[in-house]
């Protein structure tokens, strides 16, 4: 075998591996229980919640391809041994909503008017032809309390921070909160300043979601917390705000901004992998928190 051949030979042996190890992110679901009737689904993607109702299964948030949707739509009714009769989508981005068209026609989707508005001006290609009928079809600004049977869901959009239309769920009978991406658990969050997101605010806005009624925390990315999970959480936003706050008076540049030694909660923090790296690092979150303090962002309509 010549050397060319030999190098072919590998490269083809690497992208095999590489694609084997890519179906194996997309078609894995690791489960956790966290009572009787409340599920997580880890994945490539945000995580799940999978809530058993006397009417049906309900979903919060469903990862990144239709594919995944179509799996987490047979592991819930597996869990549960119920159809999924609503999804809950906690914000617009494609790790938590793309699985949509993986569920049924007709299926209940509930989001905040924000998240609809961003997900239609962003991803009308993907939710086209048959995938728009799992955009969201219920609708709500602040709050917005749903019953299903033996279970009460209480959705509250608590403020600004990730985006300007995150949503939080409330199992209230099991006393667990589903914080979406408003709580990145030891990983470095994505900042959309774009779609309103931001820095300045974020604490602020866990102060609100901390006011609400539970014990355990399921985050939008990493394990299961619980309170001090988000208190940990918001003293990293915090120190990144003031960060930001002193670029500008001190008139200190992006490239020093990067550079800061002051951010120091973010110990033991790592970007996360969607089978790919996703470019949230400490460099990204440094970088957001001077771009919104400069004002050196479009904010989209």
């Amino acid at each position: 075998m010549r050397w060319w051949q030999r190098v072919l030979a590998v490269l083809a042996i690497g992208i095999l591996m590489l694609a084997g190890y890519a179906f194996d992110s997309v078609r894995n679901l690791d489960v956790e229980q966290l009572d009787d009737d409340l599920y997580v689904l880890f994945g490539a993607g945000g995580n799940v919640a999978v809530l058993n109702t006397d009417e049906g299964t309900v979903i919060v948030d469903t990862m990144t391809l239709q594919y995944q949707g179509e799996r987490i739509k047979k592991r819930a009714s597996e869990l549960t041994g119920k159809p999924v009769i609503a999804v809950i989508n906690t914000h617009y981005h494609l790790d938590h909503t793309h699985g949509n068209p993986g569920f049924d026609q007709g299926t209940r989707v509930i989001s905040t008017v924000r998240t609809l508005h961003h997900l239609k001006e962003t991803d009308s290609e993907y939710f086209s032809g048959a995938a728009a009928g799992l955009l969201p079809n219920e609708t709500f600004e602040h709050e917005r309390r749903l019953t299903f049977g033996n279970k009460t869901l209480r959705l509250v959009s608590p403020g600004r921070g990730h985006t300007d239309g995150d949503l939080v769920v409330i199992f209230e009978q099991e006393k667990v909160i589903h914080m979406g991406d408003l709580l990145f658990n030891q990983h470095y969050p994505n900042i959309d300043l774009e779609a309103g997101g931001t820095v300045r605010e974020w604490a602020a806005t866990l102060d609100t979601a901390l006011a609400l009624s539970f014990d355990r925390v399921i985050p939008g990315h990493g394990a299961v917390t619980d309170r001090e999970g988000i208190k940990q959480f918001q003293r990293f936003m915090t120190q990144l705000s003031d960060i930001g706050a002193a670029s500008v008076v001190n008139s200190t540049s992006l490239e020093e901004t990067i550079q800061s030694t002051d951010l120091t909660e973010d110990a033991g923090y790592q970007q996360i992998y969607l089978i790919v790296p996703t470019g949230l690092t400490r460099e990204f979150v440094l970088r957001r928190a001077w771009e919104e303090a400069n004002s050196a962002i479009e904010v989209r309509p």
